[in-house]
């Protein structure tokens, strides 16, 4: 009986290693995202968001458990990548999206990177925005561009149906609020004339002269 007291002795005086913790029946290894010093009853918890081994010794191996996609690693733990940037996991930075393409916040892959949506007079294209060309027009986050109405002509990157305009209209005709319309008789027009002029006094010209020189005088 006296040994056995002496055994008993022994054991509830003995002291634990780093890593581990003292209980009723005996040292038990800190489990995971924990730790103890020499001596311990009890184990630490790490701190949050951080993570450490099995049987850890001391707040400095628990370290920040690797940072899910779209975010990346600080000294004070895990933090998104902002607009315009991605990350896949385990990041220690974030990577810029390609020239000309954007990202939300928290992105995780270069797919999420896409060309920003086009401004008016511009459409979207597989390797970004193209300026439309003349004769037609877009308005903003367009896909392809509308060409303006038959006769009439605008310039490239034009952003709406309103840059679309007449073309100047050839000699002998004269502009109206629906195109060219050719001169009547007795009358003449140069090219980009609003109206025709009528020919001298005395003189006639075929519909469509486009010069004072086509009036004429009539036969006797």
């Amino acid at each position: 009986w006296i040994l056995h007291d002496r055994e008993e002795a022994v054991v509830s005086t003995q002291s634990t290693g780093a890593g581990y913790y003292m209980t009723e029946s005996g040292c038990q290894q800190c489990g995971e995202n924990s730790y103890s010093g020499a001596g311990a009853s009890s184990c630490v918890s790490c701190a949050v968001d951080m993570i450490s081994a099995p049987g850890s010794t001391s707040e400095s191996d628990c370290i920040y458990a690797p940072c899910y996609a779209g975010s990346y690693m600080t000294e004070s733990g895990c933090r998104l990548c902002g607009a315009n940037t991605y990350s896949e996991n385990g990041a220690a930075s974030c990577r810029p999206c390609p020239a000309l393409t954007i990202s939300n916040p928290g992105s995780s892959s270069s797919s999420d990177c896409v060309f920003a949506s086009c401004l008016a007079g511009y459409y979207m294209t597989e390797s970004g925005c193209q300026q439309c060309g003349e004769n037609s027009y877009s308005g903003a986050g367009a896909s392809s561009c509308v060409s303006c109405a038959v006769d009439m002509i605008s310039a490239p990157g034009s952003t709406s149906e309103s840059d679309c305009i007449y073309a100047p209209c050839y000699a002998g005709s004269y502009m109206t609020e629906s195109g060219c319309r050719l001169c009547g008789a007795n009358t003449y027009s140069e090219n980009g004339a609003a109206s025709c002029r009528p020919c001298p006094a005395l003189t006639i010209s075929n519909p469509g002269s486009s010069s004072s020189s086509d009036c004429v005088f009539a036969s006797c």
